[in-house]
């Protein structure tokens, strides 16, 4: 019987998340047995403006937000007030060491499927989506990844936070044995 391992690191899940990821089915790297991998989620409020995942101990460093299809078509078109409220999310993001927002339909998908909307014809909300997300990749520099459905943009938005988490870990290593090497230098 093939052991599981827990994950290094604890997912938060902002409370306002309403159609979270398990993270379940997912494997550690084939230098570890490609094993099942158990991810530990805790439910914490991250904030308006934070994404919807992030690592225990890593806030304000490390978010995701998650978009479906439809949600993430009615925010870009600015339908109700979501549209502001996520430029002030993106902004946010673009001040942290690592975000992207994870979307869980192609980029083709996600034009194609729109449709009309007030007195917009949906070839009217295909090219104002299009033009949208192409204009706040370059006005905020967060990173989208559309994916292919949502369990890549699952295991996408893991594999990021894991990354980070593995980057922090790295540069924590680093600096203790930075200010061991001075420690050292000052005593003799």
């Amino acid at each position: 019987m093939v052991r599981g391992m827990t994950a290094p690191f604890t997912v938060l899940i902002d409370t306002m998340e309403q159609l979270p990821f398990t993270f379940q089915g997912l494997r550690t790297d084939s230098s570890q047995g490609c094993r099942p991998l158990v991810v530990e989620t805790v439910w914490r409020h991250l904030g308006s403006s934070m994404g919807d995942y992030s690592i225990d101990g890593l806030e304000g460093r490390c978010h995701v937000e998650r978009k479906g299809a439809g949600d993430a078509q009615s925010t870009i078109l600015g339908w109700g007030d979501r549209r502001e409220r996520f430029q002030r999310e993106l902004a946010v993001l673009s001040e942290m060491e690592c975000s992207a927002v994870v979307v869980e339909c192609t980029f083709g998908d996600l034009i194609r499927t729109v449709g009309f909307r007030g007195k917009k014809t949906a070839e009217q909300n295909q090219k104002i989506l299009f033009r949208q997300v192409l204009a706040w990749q370059q006005d905020y520099a967060v990173p989208w990844l559309f994916c292919d459905g949502r369990r890549l943009a699952e295991i996408a938005t893991f594999r990021i936070l894991e990354r980070f988490w593995r980057k922090a870990k790295k540069a924590e290593k680093a600096a203790a044995k930075e200010v061991e090497r001075l420690r050292q230098e000052v005593l003799f």
